[in-house]
């Protein structure tokens, strides 16, 4: 019996060497969901409310934008700027909030440092409460709580507890726009970086209080877009914020009897529990 050579083995060289291997010609599904760059408008948007719709250049919340929402002005001195002025336009939280209702139906969304908003408030603007998660009361490490969902969220709301750095904007910014969500910030101070798209209410003003009595029925409010690139040209929104039932609603135009500063007197009552105003 001969003996067994030892040695490394002869090197296997496949017959199709310096072509492309012939497959089956049948390519899965999920790879090909996978591998298609995603470039539609469509695909590039989140929803918003119809009567929102109009306050963005393309109808919805572009994928990787930041966009800004104002609180009003702040008290001269006020350290924190979280106190409004005498006169200041309400309504913005709700404004902020109803942005996310849209995107909720499908996507997940987060919400930082928003203290708590009533989950009855957010149930009536038709937020999808299954598919929101919320760390109210971060503290300092607010950034890091929003980066961290910005990972994983479509969109997330958050609301600085001051001034934002420069810094801490830009590292935001770019994190939204690397994992393609939105970033909608609410304060009374601007983005240090500039937002894509920013939201003011310019007036607004409730419905139902007679002189000295009935219950808040509805809020108009007037918002003005303004922002860069696309949303450079500012365009304006009647809403009714919130209408009677709690949602957000189109308004054709101010309500008759609309002071210049958003007052509504002599409106008709509403008999019902009334409604907590926002700041």
């Amino acid at each position: 019996m001969g003996r067994t050579r030892t040695g490394a083995p002869t090197p296997f060289t496949p017959s199709y060497q310096g072509r492309r291997p012939l497959g089956s010609g049948h390519v899965d599904a999920t790879v090909v969901a996978r591998a298609r760059p995603v470039s539609t408008s469509r695909d590039q948007l989140l929803p918003v409310l119809p009567a929102l719709a109009p306050l963005f250049p393309r109808g919805g919340l572009q994928r990787g934008a930041v966009v800004a929402v104002h609180l009003g002005r702040a008290k001269p001195g006020d350290p924190d700027d979280r106190q409004p002025a005498p006169g200041a336009g309400g309504g913005g939280t709700t404004l902020a909030w109803a942005l996310l209702v849209g995107a909720s139906a499908g996507s997940w969304c987060a919400a930082v440092g928003t203290a708590d908003p009533g989950v009855v408030a957010l149930a009536d603007l038709g937020m999808d409460l299954g598919h929101l998660v919320m760390a109210p009361c971060p503290g300092p490490r607010w950034p890091e709580v929003t980066a961290l969902f910005l990972d994983a969220m479509g969109v997330v709301l958050v609301q600085p507890p001051g001034r934002v750095r420069p810094g801490v904007a830009r590292r935001l910014g770019a994190r939204a726009r690397e994992r393609r969500a939105v970033l909608v910030v609410m304060g009374r101070q601007g983005w240090p970086e500039g937002a894509d798209v920013e939201l003011k209410i310019e007036r607004a003003g409730w419905q139902g209080l007679e002189a000295g009595h009935g219950h808040l029925q509805r809020r108009y409010a007037e918002v003005l877009s303004a922002g860069r690139r696309a949303a450079a040209r500012a365009t304006r929104a009647g809403l009714w914020l919130p209408d009677p039932t709690g949602r957000v609603q189109a308004a054709p135009g101010p309500p008759a009897g609309a002071g210049s500063h958003g007052t509504v007197p002599h409106a008709t009552a509403l008999h019902g529990p009334a409604r907590q105003t926002d700041k």
